[in-house]
């Protein structure tokens, strides 16, 4: 199957289309830590993948998403009349809702101040910025194409092309990293003053530069104990600056909270563009193939790209619409909890310290929080 619009089965009423996700599958090399798919940048190759997203996209111009999310890869590495090509791209096939939320991933090094101003004239309004750590040697060691000056002057860029709502991405617990160290990175993240703050726990994905290191003992993975300390600090100290952990990895000022993502826990329904992305329409999901070349052979020959759909049963969506709920910090209504047939898991749950009921209302403790993927196997299983 493929996804265009004759791929959904003839019972999937598609309704509105919130949001659009667009993957960019290039990059300038692979971090070290990284496990997306991607491909190394090439000109040539970017402007056949332009060509061929513009066949994936035509069948649904005139659709009204509240937001985009451009992500990959490394969005940012286009050249800056590539991007502009790609945001120009988009405003002519889509009908942006008046308060749409447009977001692009960007590296600290590869966001040029024209790229920047380009975006701004296209109508993106949101920079997510792949800051991970500010520290040299740490951002070696995840063989980072950046170093922590960069990271200041893409804020400095992307303030100067006049948007000031931006994310920095940070990563807790890199190998041979102290608390002194984790604690510099969140203050001077907290300095530049961005509208939003992503703290990931940093683990060691299969056939990643990282997973071969440790396996070679050169270096020593975070311990439990000081993923958790580090993420405890970040929720202390993004807290006290006034951001609030809306999500168990996403802290956000009043206002500020990546849309995007909020409708995509919530199970809205979203469209996924380029290799590797995936949408969610109705009771199917589906992914495009991670393979650039089957993308841009499909397209060119007038097919669409190779993908797989799943068709989710009723009781699959309401048990990952729960799961999904409580990674947010409203958790869910305890209605939901009893339609998916959950209150007991959640009442264990509940004894061993890691959800709590209050308001009608089931949702996590700090330390469930800490284990939400324990937590989730426990609900799905």
């Amino acid at each position: 199957m493929n996804c265009w619009k004759n791929w959904m089965p003839a019972h999937a009423d598609p309704g509105p289309i919130h949001g659009v996700y667009l993957h960019v599958p290039f990059c300038a090399g692979k971090c070290a830590y990284c496990a997306f798919y991607s491909e190394r940048y090439t000109r040539t190759t970017a402007e056949r993948w332009l060509a061929a997203l513009a066949r994936e996209l035509d069948p649904w111009r005139g659709i009204h998403p509240q937001t985009i999310y451009i992500g990959g890869g490394t969005p940012s590495i286009l050249a800056p009349d590539l991007l502009e090509r790609l945001s120009g791209l988009l405003r002519e096939t889509f009908q942006l809702s008046p308060r749409y939320e447009w977001t692009v991933e960007a590296n600290p090094g590869s966001l040029t101040p024209d790229a920047a101003r380009s975006l701004a004239r296209q109508g993106v309004n949101r920079i997510s910025l792949g800051a991970q750590s500010f520290h040299d040697r740490e951002l070696r060691l995840l063989n980072r194409p950046h170093n922590a000056t960069d990271i200041r002057q893409a804020v400095d860029t992307i303030r100067g092309a006049g948007i000031d709502n931006f994310n920095l991405d940070l990563l807790a617990g890199i190998p041979g990293g102290t608390a002194a160290t984790w604690r510099n990175t969140l203050e001077q993240a907290v300095a530049l003053q961005p509208a939003h703050v992503s703290v990931y726990a940093l683990t060691l994905e299969e056939n990643t530069h990282l997973m071969q290191m440790a396996g070679t003992l050169q270096i020593e993975p975070a311990d439990d104990e000081r993923q958790l300390l580090e993420l405890q600090l970040a929720e202390d100290l993004l807290g006290r600056a006034g951001y609030e952990r809306y999500e168990i990895s996403n802290y956000a000022r009043p206002g500020r909270a990546c849309r995007h993502n909020l409708d995509c826990w919530r199970g809205r329904r979203y469209l996924g563009f380029g290799p590797a992305a995936a949408g969610h329409i109705g009771m199917s999901r589906y992914q495009n193939a991670p393979d650039l070349t089957a993308y841009l052979e499909a397209l060119e020959a007038g097919r669409g790209p190779p993908s797989e759909t799943e068709l989710l049963t009723p009781e699959l969506k309401l048990m990952e619409k729960m799961v999904f709920g409580l990674r947010m910090r409203g958790g869910v209504n305890a209605a939901l909890v009893r339609r998916a047939g959950a209150e007991q898991t959640m009442q264990h749950l509940a004894q061993e310290g890691l959800t709590l009921y209050a308001g009608h209302r089931w949702m996590l403790t700090a330390r469930g929080r800490e284990l939400a993927d324990y937590v989730a196997r426990e609900l799905m299983s």
